[in-house]
């Protein structure tokens, strides 16, 4: 009754009570771990309890799939079978009742009916020996390798770590503590390399966390907090925990997946918990950011007065995109004017628009800020009206083969105008003359401007043949000191003088 009550509870505190899930199922996982013994218990007792256990899970499910799948299978045989019709949900339901109900009822089955055991009781499963003993416990070595040697280079190179970090040290940490909780009654008689895991594990952890630590700090010192940055700093917190609480002498095995579910309890819920601690993260954020940029007037967004840089453009819009993807669109009603209930209640490219600038993705802003990527220049509003009349005709969405071993050209017959493409030129020919030539890679190089949001992708000029003007619609190219051209598109109006 208390379980389906603290639930309900979360279920019914916000729009993310999803996300608060995510913390308390895992939670729970763990809390079957350790159930029988918060008063004590050998590690013995632990560690075989935990093999019969999971082991039965194990087999629950590959029964629940056996009977969803047969089952499954038979309802789609009497549908060809007898040119029958059913409703695809009858498929949904069948593997429905087989996961939720059928598998955990037969999973409970294989919970242990007593709680101690001696050696004599205990036995590994098969194959175990093998796993932990040439292929896991050799792999945490491996991966405590690669992990030294890149804090190395970054202490070499003076190279602040990447984002990826963090994620990297807790997959291969968290990959050398279950080798050590699987390999608990091997670990005397194992290979030379199981038995000096148990020996130098928790010691080689140090480092690592400590990078860990430094490298979550410093992505939440620049981003803000979120629910997976919260996630890596309880993750620092647990792995410092068995570092230097292992230090002294070996804890019990009930007390690391025991620690770990205590935290998890904590950040599902409260104040301090994942969720409001993410949400008040990033909206702090986005305060700052509007305020330092006068974009909020008597409490209501404006438009810049002046062009963003490309950083606070995709910060900005990074904020509101987490805003509007996790439903808390309840937290920007002050500033923004928000659209009835719809799919598109909460649209980041629109709460961008009302603040004057293109929504930012964080692709395209990382694309842009790195050397030998592709760069993609777009005017923020293209021209909605053009003035047309000193030309006589205008020939739309001309796409010049850029990377051919053959020069590019095609001839639009009905204007008599050939187009040409001869890097980094392009060139309009009519009659056999050429009309205008363009270096597109000088116009790009001029046009690109990494920390504007207002680019005027259009060349208007004239010479003794022709009034012209070029109006792009993208230029596509690599940077990489020079400005290669990769692809464009654009279109040309022309008027001859003579």
């Amino acid at each position: 009754a208390a379980g389906v009550l603290c639930f309900s509870a979360l279920a019914w505190s916000g729009d993310q009570w999803a996300a608060h899930f995510c913390y308390i199922f895992p939670a729970l996982l763990l809390g079957v771990m350790f159930a029988p013994f918060l008063r004590g218990g050998d590690d013995l007792s632990v560690w075989f309890y935990n093999r019969k256990l999971w082991v039965g899970v194990a087999i629950s499910y590959i029964a629940l799939i056996l009977l969803a799948g047969g089952a499954s299978t038979a309802l789609w045989a009497v549908e060809e079978l007898f040119d029958l019709d059913f409703k695809t949900q009858f498929y949904s339901d069948i593997w429905a009742f087989a996961g939720l109900v059928v598998g955990p009822i037969y999973a409970l089955y294989w919970v242990p009916e007593r709680f101690k055991y001696t050696q004599d009781d205990c036995n590994d499963p098969p194959g175990l020996k093998f796993i932990v003993n040439w292929i896991s416990a050799p792999m945490v070595f491996v991966y405590l390798a690669i992990l030294y040697a890149y804090f190395a280079r970054i202490i070499i190179t003076g190279e602040v770590p990447n984002g990826h970090l963090a994620y990297m040290i807790s997959g291969f940490i968290g990959a050398g503590v279950v080798t050590y909780l699987a390999a608990h009654p091997l670990r005397n008689e194992g290979t030379l390399q199981l038995r000096a895991l148990y020996k130098v594990l928790f010691m080689a952890m140090i480092v690592p966390v400590g990078f860990h630590i430094y490298a979550i700090w410093e992505r939440i010192g620049a981003y803000g907090v979120t629910e997976q940055r919260y996630m890596l700093a309880l993750a620092a917190v647990w792995f410092a925990f068995l570092a230097f609480g292992n230090l002294r002498g070996r804890l019990p095995i009930r007390v690391i997946p025991m620690v770990l579910a205590a935290l998890l309890v904590l950040a599902s819920f409260g104040p301090w918990g994942a969720v409001s601690v993410s949400g008040k993260s990033q909206l702090a954020r986005l305060e700052a950011l509007l305020d330092e940029h006068g974009l909020v007037v008597d409490g209501k967004v404006v438009k810049a007065k002046e062009d963003l840089a490309l950083e606070v453009r995709a910060d900005i819009s990074s904020i509101l995109a987490y805003l509007c993807h996790t439903d808390r669109d309840a937290m920007l009603k002050g500033w923004f004017e928000l659209k009835a209930k719809s799919s598109r209640y909460c649209n980041p490219s629109g709460l961008a628009g009302q603040l004057g600038f293109d929504y930012v993705s964080q692709y395209e802003a990382r694309r842009q800020r790195e050397d030998n990527w592709l760069f993609y220049l777009r005017p923020a509003e293209k021209a909605k009206v053009i003035n047309i009349s000193k030309y006589d005709l205008v020939i739309r969405d001309i796409t010049p083969i850029v990377r051919s071993d053959e020069l590019w050209s095609y001839t639009y017959r009905d204007a008599g105008v050939t187009a040409r493409y001869e890097a980094p030129y392009v060139i309009m020919d009519f009659g056999g003359e050429t009309l205008v030539k363009l270096d597109v890679a000088a116009f790009a190089k001029v046009k690109k401007d990494m920390d504007k949001n207002q680019l005027e992708l259009y060349e208007v000029g004239e010479n003794e043949t022709a009034e012209y003007r070029f109006d792009f619609g993208y230029i596509n190219g690599e940077h990489d000191g020079e400005v290669n051209v990769r692809s464009m598109e654009f279109d040309f109006y022309y008027r001859l003088k003579d």
